[in-house]
């Protein structure tokens, strides 16, 4: 209670200096929280790019002449849809088939389907979901299953006189390349299917060959677990899940084995390079990137800049009272609660000031946390500087006050 009482009386009596002390603590802290602001609002913005400037990955041969009909090994493609630095991986799977069994040498004469399983709807461009005409309820993962179903062109359902919801029975054959860029096909697998669903004619840009029939990626990679034969996927693209983070997702790229385009590498059909399409996204993200930096390079020196602004107006202000202070000295109170008092009574003003100047902050800017940030990075700031110019009071003489001048 004495220090409470002698605390408020003290305030009272230099009402003036406690009402300059609480405008200059207002002052600082509206000009911490446009910077604060400033800054926040630079991050947003960083962040809303990323959201809407998506950075488009596509692997290519090592020379970047084709995006598909390629060989992307299945340890790649387990490693890209594992990985945490990927969203919307999309992969396609091409085959070539013919209607039930054949001998192996007529197969020239019966592979007259164009199979492609894909993982997404989008793998194949010009494919919408308006086109695709369901034997029941439309299916909505089914290209992310590993259902033994199928979609068929209408085109080759008139050709072969199929109906919806049939079972069909497909000759599967894979292709692949031998070391001089040979294509050679193998039988897979004769694989009973039902059709699910039927195709309306759209054009795709990035089908050399329209497919007839279309069939879930996994379950084509069933097949080829089943026949314990090697499997590639033909195309893949994806996108960064987070272009904040781009050299932490090159580098996974890297050690998953993707390597950088080379144009002078020699042609062939491994899809062992990554294009990153990300041109866009680093000019305009490098110019907020800098500001941020800049912004951020200064948040030492203001907390500096608020320690001494707390210690020269403190100083200041305290000053004035060096009498008063060497006559508390004199009458027997201890150094210690000199300083404790005064330390109080700056305290209050201090609050009183925080309070007031985060209420005007608050409805200017509009925000609780950089309100709250503002006014921790104030406080400590501010009441360390008006420590050390307590401290430093606390070292005058006793017979220097008395006798000096107010």
């Amino acid at each position: 209670m004495f220090y409470l009482h002698t605390v408020r009386c003290n305030i009272k009596k230099n009402r003036i200096k406690g009402i300059l002390t609480i405008s200059i603590c207002i002052i600082v802290l509206l000009m911490l929280n446009l910077y604060l602001t400033n800054l926040g609002s630079s991050k947003q913005q960083l962040k809303e790019l990323a959201a809407v400037n998506s950075v488009y990955c596509r692997i290519t041969n090592l020379n970047g002449t084709i995006e598909t009909g390629l060989e992307i090994k299945e340890d790649i493609v387990d490693k890209i849809q594992s990985s945490s630095q990927v969203k919307d991986a999309t992969f396609t799977v091409r085959l070539l088939a013919g209607e039930g069994e054949f001998p192996l040498e007529d197969w020239k004469e019966h592979l007259t389907l164009f199979i492609t399983g894909i993982n997404r709807i989008s793998a194949i461009s010009g494919l919408s979901e308006d086109k695709i005409h369901w034997k029941g309820k439309a299916e909505e993962k089914f290209f992310s299953s590993s259902v033994q179903g199928c979609l068929v062109s209408e085109s080759t359902m008139e050709k072969y006189q199929w109906n919806l919801g049939d079972t069909i029975s497909l000759n599967l054959y894979y292709q692949y390349y031998d070391e001089r860029n040979q294509l050679h096909y193998k039988p897979l697998e004769l694989m009973p299917i039902e059709i699910l669903g039927t195709l309306d004619p759209f054009i795709s840009t990035t089908e050399q060959v329209p497919s007839d029939i279309l069939i879930p990626f996994d379950t084509i990679r069933e097949c080829f677990s089943r026949k314990k034969s090697p499997f590639y996927a033909d195309s893949c693209f994806f996108y960064v899940n987070d272009p904040l983070q781009l050299n932490k997702f090159k580098e996974e790229m890297k050690s998953i084995g993707l390597l950088q385009k080379s144009p002078t590498a020699d042609y062939n059909y491994q899809g062992i390079s990554l294009t990153v399409r990300d041109s866009t996204f680093r000019a305009l993200g490098n110019q907020l990137l800098q500001s941020i930096d800049t912004l951020q390079s200064f948040l030492p020196l203001i907390g500096i800049t608020i320690i001494c602004i707390g210690y020269i107006a403190s100083f200041l202000l305290i000053n004035t009272r060096q009498r008063e202070f060497a006559l508390m000295r004199a009458i027997g109170v201890g150094r210690g609660m000199c300083f404790r008092l005064f330390l109080l009574e700056q305290l209050l003003l201090i609050l009183v000031g925080e309070i007031l100047g985060g209420g005007i902050t608050f409805l200017l800017f509009r925000s609780s946390v950089t309100v709250a940030i503002s006014g921790s990075i104030f406080f400590i700031s501010y009441l360390l500087g008006c420590m050390f110019a307590l401290w430093r009071m606390g070292r005058t003489s006793v017979i220097n006050a008395l006798f000096s001048m107010d």
